[in-house]
């Protein structure tokens, strides 16, 4: 497990926050992955949360999609920038958030299929992941 290294100069979003602002699509989110020759990968998506313990990233055949697939993990970074506050804490809200791949079969499947039935928009290119951290964004 790695520190908890934030400074707390900005405003923290809670699961609940989260949730509401990626409905907003308020934010953008990075994803960083683990390449196989251990190199990182970064790459920006726009999440959905289904519930507060979920989120959804809808991937095409690609490299981050590949890195979770191979790994079962993955770390996102939601941020929503506000430029013009003139408060530095109020600058940008959001979360870094550890996640875990939901597979749709062996021990995660019921956990899988529940988050698949609440979720309108599933399709094969739908990627379920738990969250297991929430920590502060700055």
């Amino acid at each position: 497990m790695h520190p908890d290294t934030s400074t707390r100069k900005f405003t923290d979003l809670d699961a609940a926050a989260l949730k509401a602002s990626m409905a907003r699509f308020e934010g953008v989110a990075v994803v960083a992955t683990v390449n196989p020759d251990s190199t990182p990968d970064a790459a920006i998506f726009m999440p959905a949360m289904p519930d507060e313990e979920h989120v959804i990233l809808i991937l095409a055949d690609n490299c981050t999609r590949a890195n979770i697939e191979r790994t079962g993990t993955a770390h996102l970074v939601y941020d929503v920038p506000n430029p013009a506050a003139k408060d530095k804490a109020a600058r940008h809200a959001g979360a870094r958030l550890d996640l875990a791949l939901v597979r749709n079969e062996g021990a995660d499947a019921a956990e899988w299929q529940r988050v698949a039935d609440a979720f309108p928009r599933m399709n094969p290119a739908v990627m379920i992941l738990r969250i297991d951290r929430i920590l502060p964004v700055g």
